[in-house]
């Protein structure tokens, strides 16, 4: 296969662990093992502890990290400033762009696109947009009104979106990071969806690849679980809102009322004084509040637990439920976005649906969350079916290897087309 320059384009923040984090480390252990691809990352970092940029050099990749101004979010919203801003990136990146063909700019953060179509005024080059999420749908935890605004629309007017795509639209750069790019990944059917029938996007234009995971499983016997008569849950990930953890909890207490043991592990990052905030709002629940914790702790945890609860109320393609799966635990999830995709109900998860109104918006039926819970305290068998079934998925539709496959195809298709201009 002929060589070529992939540039990996993405931003992150020192408060906040992303899907996108994830995804970027796990994308570039993958890469390793294809010596045609030669990688660079450009990485924008809101960081305060970095006042100059740095280039690292490792036998795979380079990589240059590049301090955000402080006031990135006012600046992205005036061109002037964001045009000098990609002015000064490309000063300090250009030696990676000198004598340069067959390249690939693949950014993960749709702000990025400016940057990205500057990068090729000065060199030969095609741009790949991944969608990680739906963005309008992050507006559940910013503004809720607007996100009931936006859920009804969708209810109501189905697939016949595009003349309101303006509503959908998060910020200035949206729209361009689609129309502007050679290719969009997404990892959802539900994405590629939203672009075509809200954004627009013509369907040739798209390419759908899951998220994978390196199997990261022990290859051991897996641990002799001594649950003494308790359901033992498990919950990863942030406790934003979105995440539904308040469902969860709710759905505890009906099952408690009627008589059965449960406990739940809530692992991830949470603020110390909301861990004990939960403890104690909660103290008639057994709950274990972690905070985050190293993968290989998380990694007892979901060897010891009897039950991965997913509560989110729009999620695209879940590390956590790929997580799950991977480790053959047992999932009861709602059925919503990618996690609807991911799973089968009664094959390999159990699925719980989500309820929407005007006056409460959408919400999770806890009712329902709570007899799926009690279903498979009262079925032993059930829970180990399930267990082979969604490892049997994990190891034919969520592995790093078939991502990487699938990806670099997309890679080659589109390198065929620069050698062909």
């Amino acid at each position: 296969m002929e060589p070529f320059n992939l540039y990996l384009m993405d931003m992150s923040h020192a408060d906040n662990t992303s899907g996108v984090d994830r995804y970027m480390h796990t994308l570039l252990k993958g890469l390793e093992a294809y010596a045609h691809i030669k990688v660079y990352w450009i990485h924008l970092r809101h960081d305060t502890t970095i006042l100059f940029h740095y280039e690292e050099r490792t036998e795979f990749y380079t990589k240059i990290t590049i301090p955000l101004p402080q006031q990135f979010h006012e600046i992205i919203s005036q061109k002037f400033w964001i045009n000098k801003y990609n002015e000064q990136i490309y000063r300090i990146a250009h030696h990676l762009f000198e004598e340069k063909e067959n390249c690939i700019l693949h950014i993960h953060t749709l702000n990025l696109i400016d940057l990205a179509l500057y990068i090729k005024t000065h060199i030969a080059c095609k741009i790949i947009t991944h969608l990680h999420c739906i963005p309008w749908k992050d507006s559940y935890n910013r503004d809720k009104n607007k996100f009931n605004e936006l859920f009804t629309l969708q209810l109501t007017k189905g697939k016949s979106l595009t003349r309101k795509r303006n509503k959908f639209l998060t910020n200035n750069s949206e729209l361009q990071s689609y129309t502007e790019a050679d290719i969009i990944i997404c990892v959802t059917n539900c994405a590629k969806e939203f672009l075509q029938n809200t954004m627009g996007i013509r369907q040739n234009k798209i390419k759908v690849i899951p998220n994978g995971i390196n199997d990261f499983k022990s290859k051991k016997s897996d641990l002799t679980k001594n649950n003494n008569g308790i359901l033992k849950m498990l919950y990863v990930g942030v406790l934003s809102e979105s995440k539904g953890l308040s469902y969860i909890l709710e759905a505890m207490r009906i099952v408690q009322r009627k008589g059965y043991a449960i406990s739940l592990t809530i692992a991830g990052k949470v603020h110390p004084l909301q861990a004990f905030d939960i403890k104690e709002k909660n103290r008639d629940l057994l709950l274990n509040v972690t905070g985050r914790i190293p993968f290989e702790e998380l990694s007892v945890y979901y060897r010891e637990s009897d039950v991965g609860v997913i509560a989110s109320l729009q999620e695209q393609s879940s590390y956590v439920a790929i997580e799950m799966a991977m480790f053959g635990l047992p999932v009861i999830t709602t059925a919503v976005d990618g996690l609807d995709e991911i799973f089968t109900d009664n094959v390999n998860a159990l699925k719980v649906n989500t309820l929407f109104s005007k006056a409460r918006g959408l919400t999770v039926d806890t009712v329902q969350l709570a007899a799926k819970i009690i279903f498979l305290i009262e079925n032993k068998k059930i829970r180990e079916q399930l267990s082979l079934n969604v490892r049997r998925l994990y190891e034919t539709e969520l592995t790093l290897d078939r991502m990487m496959k699938q990806t670099v195809e997309v890679y080659k298709n589109i390198t065929r087309e620069i050698n062909h201009v």
